[in-house]
């Protein structure tokens, strides 16, 4: 089974606009399988994929009925970062999904998120590769300083 957030995780990643609601059943079965259980949850994990909106009114009760709470803002960048680094070195993102991640994640926070340092570093490289820097770098060259950075994280 693919590594599925926590629910910590996943509160902080749907609130970011990076968790999709297909994953919903997904990561009900795997939070059952952790030992957590409801009614609901368990329903959510038996979904199919049918419906997107029974798939989030279950998701919905689910977070009430296991009483998850919303993350802070000064609290998600940090679980968001485990996620996908632990996601990336699984072999279950590509560097360039948590390249778009990142800015997604900034983007979505209009930038107020100033801890989120290994955000902006990604930031930076992401705006390297899409505008016209003087001296130029090439897109190879940009790409190995995300492989270096995603690798001093090992």
């Amino acid at each position: 089974m693919k590594l599925q957030p926590t629910p910590a995780q996943a509160m902080a990643l749907l609130a970011s606009g990076l968790l999709a609601d297909e994953n919903f059943p997904d990561i009900a079965a795997q939070w059952l399988a952790d030992g957590m259980d409801s009614e609901n949850l368990r329903m959510l994990a038996g979904a199919d994929q049918e419906d997107p909106d029974d798939i989030r009114d279950l998701w919905t009760a689910t977070l009430e009925e296991l009483n998850i709470q919303a993350v802070p803002l000064e609290n998600r960048w940090p679980l968001i970062w485990a996620y996908e680094l632990a996601s990336w070195k699984a072999g279950e993102r590509t560097r360039g999904q948590v390249l778009r991640d990142a800015v997604t994640y900034l983007q979505k926070v209009e930038y107020a998120d100033r801890d989120a340092a290994e955000a902006y570093i990604l930031w930076n490289l992401w705006d390297e590769l899409t505008s016209t820097y003087i001296p130029p770098r090439t897109d190879a060259e940009i790409w190995a300083d995300v492989d270096r950075y995603l690798h001093s994280f090992d």
